[in-house]
């Protein structure tokens, strides 16, 4: 008699969304343990009801947000995000700068992006950024993994609303390179809010088509992010395992 499978075909709902919530919940769970192989792409596809497109960004959230890692060659492997409760933001930019250097790429980058985006944009990619910007505004704490996922996935869908496969894995590539970046940059009180508000911003100008106000907008974003985060980790009591 073959195993249970503990995985559920998903209803109707943003699948990349809802595929990584149950991943998640199963490794959280230990249904899947830590440092267990997930099931192949073919399989999880099947057991989930998703198509192998769903299942991957389901899994590049994952990755982004700690809870997977993808062995080339090998597979990807449950494991949980590093813990960052007893360090002090200030203490960990003190300790590695990657944090400024990525957003210093993304600085470079990214108006550039928006600003391409509002021009050549497909209009069926619209809802699919402004659901993510809808995701960023669930308060929950137990969600906190879902709010950063979604934050990273608006800067990706920014990105590959363009059409232009070269541009699509540069961005891929700088979102991925900042899951601990992300995870921590949201955790300073009131970062989720303004980092929604200024998506919101961004997407307007988007879609309307303001090149120059999308650019801006992305500009404004990244620098307000770093600013915040600077201004925040000047304090050594503040921790950044404070949400919200």
């Amino acid at each position: 008699m073959s195993k249970k499978s503990p995985y559920s075909p998903l209803k109707p709902k943003p699948l990349w969304t809802a595929a990584a919530d149950q991943i998640r919940d199963l490794i959280e769970s230990g249904q899947i343990p830590i440092g267990g192989r997930l099931p192949s792409e073919r399989d999880l596809c099947a057991q989930l009801g998703i198509s192998r497109i769903s299942l991957r960004e389901s899994l590049r959230v994952l990755q982004t947000t700690g809870y997977v890692e993808t062995r080339p060659g090998s597979g990807t492997y449950a494991r949980l995000p590093e813990p960052v409760a007893d360090e002090s933001l200030a203490a960990w930019i003190a300790k590695d700068l990657h944090i400024l250097e990525l957003f210093e790429l993304r600085r470079a980058v990214e108006p550039g992006v928006a600003g391409l985006a509002a021009v050549q944009h497909q209009p069926e990619s619209l809802a699919a950024i402004e659901a993510t910007i809808l995701a960023m505004t669930d308060d929950n704490p137990r969600n906190h993994a879902r709010v950063v996922a979604a934050d990273a996935e608006f800067h990706r869908l920014v990105g590959h609303s363009i059409g232009n496969p070269a541009i699509s894995r540069l961005v891929d590539q700088i979102q991925d390179e900042g899951g601990v970046e992300r995870r921590l940059s949201l955790s300073v009180p009131g970062q989720t809010g303004r980092a929604a508000d200024d998506h919101r911003a961004i997407f307007e100008a988007i879609r309307r088509r303001d090149e120059p106000g999308a650019r801006e907008a992305m500009r404004a974003h990244l620098d307000a992010a770093v600013e915040w985060i600077m201004t925040y980790s000047q304090d050594p009591t503040h921790t950044a395992q404070e949400e919200p």
